[in-house]
């Protein structure tokens, strides 16, 4: 299958068909997956960076530096323990994470969706498969960054690791978006019976903006 096929506005970047927008092939080419390039060369400059300075026995962390487990004791300066309600916390987290999986899981099935119904319409599936990668890295560095209990190669709860994971979200949101503002342009009303009609097309990059929303939102309250 070539990676665009039967789309009347060509390759582009921009449309010779409507004026002053991207064509839905360069967009399927080659921003939707260079927010995925961009994100794996962020991760692997973080690691390394980390790596780094773990090795580095100046910058190392103290034993004073690491942060405390759930089950820690705090005692105040009178030697006085301060109780946390540590129960409440982690039901709540368990749920965010819990949330957090199930729209990870959303976002793969709306790729597939995607890919599968421009497939069964031969427009052409561009190199959006490489979605998957950024998608799966951000959830499994975030879920194994979540379970950390202390400060490791990931960063553990508060490291790098959410910011990076935002920077994906807020990438393909904004991708994804330019790719309504695209189809929008060139008819809701396009394509009508053929096996992906452009308002079905609209509706579903749509979910996958929400969904992305929220995983962003995620990344900064878990």
């Amino acid at each position: 299958m070539t990676l665009c096929s039967n789309r009347p506005e060509g390759f582009g970047p921009l449309s010779h068909l409507y004026s002053n927008i991207l064509t839905s092939c360069f967009l399927d080419t080659i921003l939707v997956p260079l927010c995925t390039w961009l994100y794996l060369l962020a991760v692997l400059i973080s690691l390394l960076l980390l790596s780094r300075r773990r090795n580095n026995p100046s910058t190392s962390y103290s034993a004073k530096e690491r942060p405390l487990s759930d089950n820690a004791q705090i005692f105040t300066d009178n030697g006085e323990p301060i109780y946390h309600n540590t129960h409440k916390r982690s039901k709540s987290q368990t749920f965010l994470l819990i949330l957090y999986t199930l729209l990870i899981i959303a976002a793969i099935l709306m790729t597939v969706l995607e890919i599968v119904r421009l497939a069964l319409a031969n427009l052409g599936i561009g190199l959006l498969p490489f979605t998957f990668v950024g998608i799966i890295v951000a959830g499994v560095l975030h879920l194994t960054s979540a379970f950390s209990r202390r400060k490791s190669l990931l960063g553990g709860r508060r490291g790098w690791t959410r910011w990076v994971n935002l920077g994906l979200w807020a990438a393909l949101v904004v991708v994804e978006v330019v790719k309504i503002a695209e189809e929008v342009k060139e008819g809701v009303g396009t394509r009508v019976g053929t096996k992906y009609p452009m308002a079905d097309e609209v509706t579903d990059v749509g979910v996958m903006v929400g969904v992305y929303v929220a995983l962003g939102v995620l990344e900064v309250v878990c």
